[in-house]
């Protein structure tokens, strides 16, 4: 299996399709073994909360990471100004699921409901801080932003993963008023609805998440449904480039995602005039 198909596609826990393929060892080792990965968490949370810190004090007006149905930023008001935060996507954002990782590695099987809804009720003591997360939600708690959790983990789970996020350093959480889980507020797995509930009771400072709709439902989701990945890459670069390391902080996930729903192949990854064949010693 190429490197580019090597991934597992976590239907439930991410909105992507069903099914998916195993998880192979070359993205699990870089993502949970890497000295790089855990270099590039800890840059991206230190840039984070420096991002918040230079936006402090708030104030009504200022423009929320949150955006409105119209793409743009929804602005704090004077009440919200009051209650800064900054909202946190959870599973390989803040933590990594080593656990879980391994078993679905070690089985050599695709993701699995039933098996993914027992790790959330069982695996509390065994989430891993991502590096840099225990700190940086450390730092902002200083400064007086609340960090709010808005994770498509189950909501019947909701005391199993408040104990997570405590045992792994990052609590506390309660569900409903700072931690937001699949399907509160709208029913759905989409985050918008959740977002916007947010962005009503706090200013929202930055937003961190793995997956595009950690941040609006709109790169991935178009009128018509799933947008073709080409689309993807050129609205979230050209329609909201400019809240990436602004108020917008996304970590690497090479394991599972939307990225790779529908899966890709190299010849939709790679143009044909960017490719090269080696001809061999002349």
């Amino acid at each position: 299996m190429n490197r580019l198909a090597a991934v597992c596609l976590m239907a439930a826990l991410h909105g992507c399709a069903g099914g998916g393929v195993p998880r192979t060892t070359q993205p699990l080792a870089w993502t949970l073994g890497s000295a790089e990965a855990g270099a590039i968490a800890a840059q991206t949370y230190r840039a984070l909360v420096r991002s918040v810190e230079a936006r402090l004090p708030a104030a009504a007006g200022t423009p929320s990471a949150v955006l409105g149905s119209d793409g743009t930023p929804l602005p704090c008001t004077a009440e919200t100004a009051q209650r800064p935060a900054a909202v946190f996507d959870v599973d390989e954002t803040l933590i990594w699921n080593v656990g879980y990782a391994y078993h679905e590695a070690r089985s050599n099987a695709p993701f699995d409901e039933t098996s993914w809804d027992a790790w959330e009720r069982e695996g509390a003591e065994k989430a891993v801080a991502m590096p840099g997360a225990k700190a940086a939600l450390g730092a902002l708690r200083a400064l007086g932003v609340t960090p709010v959790f808005n994770t498509n983990r189950s909501a019947g789970n909701a005391k199993h993963t408040e104990a997570m996020l405590a045992h792994a350093g990052l609590g506390p959480a309660v569900h409903g008023e700072t931690l937001f889980l699949k399907g509160d507020v709208d029913g759905t797995s989409g985050k918008d609805g959740r977002r916007a509930e947010i962005a009503g009771r706090f200013c929202v400072l930055a937003l961190a998440g793995d997956q595009n709709g950690d941040f609006t439902d709109a790169i991935d989701n178009g009128p018509a449904g799933k947008r073709p990945m080409a689309e993807r890459r050129e609205i979230a670069a050209t329609r909201f480039g400019a809240h990436w390391g602004a108020d917008w902080f996304v970590l690497p996930n090479p394991l599972y995602g939307g990225w790779n729903d529908p899966p890709m192949n190299r010849d939709e990854v790679v143009a044909p005039e960017q490719r090269w064949t080696y001809k061999g010693n002349h």
